[in-house]
C-alpha cells in the first residue's frame, strides 16, 4: 500500500493565523481494489474522529476510482527469478499508476520494473535515475524477456 499527500493548499497562507481550509489530495494506491477499500475505510473512521474531537469539518471528494491492473504471475516470476540470478534485490509492489504496463494487463500477460529514483523523488523536474540502476534494470528486463520466450507459446 502506498499513499501520498499529493498537493496541499492553506488559506490564509500565514505563519501566524491558523488556517480556516485546507484542501489536499490523496492517493492510495494497492495490489487489489479490497486493500485500498480497508485503507479508505480506516481513513473515514480517523477523518470522523478528528471531526468530533477538534470540531473541525472534512469533505472529500473522489475525483478518480480506478481499480489496480493484476500483473501476470508468470512474468512476476520471472523478473524475479532474473534478479536472483544477476544477484540483484527486489521488492515486490503493487501499482495502480497507469503505466502502459496497467493498460496492456487488459490485453496480455504484463509486468513492471521500477528503476529506483535517486531521493525518491519521482514524477517531478528533479527525478533523477542513476546509470548503474538503469542498467541493472535492463539486464533484468533482458534476462526476463529471455526467460519468457523460453516458457511461453505466445
Amino acid at each position: 500500500m502506498v499513499g501520498t499527500i499529493g498537493k496541499i493548499t492553506v488559506s490564509p497562507n500565514a505563519p501566524n493565523i491558523i488556517p480556516d481550509k485546507v484542501t489536499m489530495s490523496l492517493e492510495i494506491r494497492g495490489k487489489t481494489s479490497l486493500e485500498i477499500q480497508e485503507i479508505l475505510t480506516a481513513f473515514t473512521l480517523d477523518c470522523l474522529d478528528c471531526e468530533e474531537k477538534r470540531a473541525v469539518q472534512i469533505e472529500r471528494k473522489v475525483l478518480l476510482d480506478q481499480a489496480p491492473a493484476e500483473m501476470d504471475e508468470v512474468v512476476i516470476e520471472a523478473i524475479k527469478n532474473s534478479a536472483e540470478l544477476l544477484n540483484l534485490p527486489y521488492l515486490v509492489l503493487g501499482s495502480m499508476a497507469g503505466h502502459d504496463a496497467a493498460h496492456m494487463a487488459a490485453i496480455t500477460r504484463s509486468g513492471m520494473i521500477f528503476v529506483p529514483s535517486v531521493g525518491g523523488k519521482s514524477h517531478c523536474p528533479e527525478e533523477e535515475s542513476r546509470l548503474e540502476d538503469m542498467e541493472k534494470a535492463a539486464n533484468v528486463l533482458l534476462h526476463s524477456i529471455l526467460s519468457l520466450d523460453e516458457k511461453l507459446d505466445v
